[in-house]
């Protein structure tokens, strides 16, 4: 008997060592599995790094080959449009958007350059005279009478033929609608950033529903607003002096007009004539 319990202690011991060798064995090939499956991860996340940057290198290449070739066609149609402007002497309100392109605006002879110069000297330099008699008149207390605008306007008026925003209409109503806007906001709000925008805001708002778009009008409402000379003069700024000015200039943009249209001449034709004047002699 005492025989028999011996030999199932020592069977059962047998099993004991026989479940806790197998439970090792499995322990250990779960680590050497975890081992595995991190070491591959590991190799995977370098690939996946090492690919990754290999693609941003290639993207920066092709990026840095797409700029190189963009500044040189950018620098080429450069070159083209100097050449264009530099092989004929025509005027232009402005040139071909592309390289080989004919869609050139306002193309207009040589004759127009020199008489926008002329009629623009012409106005401004009444415009000068004026306002250096009002100053020394009246001194300090001279009501303001330059107005920046005039400079956008002067380009309108002697720099392009048939300007829609150089109509009468835009002009006069874009002048005193933007005048308006900005003196009443000014007078309810005071001189800000916020009414400055709102002024311009409201101006280019109105003008366009009332078909009556003239840029120099938004130029006027921003003056108003941040020049207090201009603020100081309140609601007679409608009249006085842009409107009267812009009048002026507008008159003087027909005549120029009429002169453009009646006396057409080329860089070729004042090259003839004066070489001519000089064999007569």
């Amino acid at each position: 008997t005492s025989r028999e319990r011996g030999v199932e202690a020592s069977s059962a011991m047998t099993r004991a060592s026989a479940t806790h060798a197998s439970l090792a064995r499995a322990r250990a090939e779960a680590t050497r599995a975890r081992e595995a499956r991190a070491r591959f991860a590991s190799a995977g996340l370098k690939k996946c790094i090492h690919s990754r940057r290999i693609r941003g290198a290639v993207v920066v290449v092709v990026a840095a080959r797409d700029g190189k070739e963009r500044v040189r066609d950018a620098f080429a149609s450069v070159l083209d449009r100097a050449r264009c402007v530099c092989g004929d002497s025509k005027s232009r309100v402005a040139l071909e958007s592309r390289a080989g392109a004919e869609d050139a605006v306002g193309e207009r002879p040589f004759s127009d350059a020199v008489f926008g110069f002329v009629f623009s000297m012409l106005a401004f330099g009444a415009l000068g005279m004026v306002d250096e008699s009002i100053k020394s008149v009246y001194g300090a207390r001279a009501a303001p009478f330059m107005c920046g605008s005039w400079a956008s306007l002067s380009v309108l008026a002697f720099g392009v033929v048939d300007a829609p925003p150089m109509r009468l209409w835009n002009v006069l109503v874009g002048t005193v609608c933007s005048a308006a806007i900005a003196t009443a906001l000014v007078g309810a709000c005071g001189a800000s950033w916020q009414t400055r925008a709102l002024s311009l805001s409201l101006s280019t708002a109105f003008m366009m529903r009332l078909g009556a778009i003239h840029p120099p009008a938004g130029a006027l409402a921003m003056i108003i607003v941040d020049n207090a000379a201009f603020t100081s003069l309140g609601w007679t700024a409608l009249a006085y002096p842009a409107l009267v000015g812009s009048l002026f200039i507008v008159a003087m943009s027909a005549a120029c007009q009429a002169a453009k249209s009646s006396f057409e001449f080329e860089w070729s034709d004042v090259v003839d004539a004066i070489g001519g004047r000089w064999r007569r002699r």
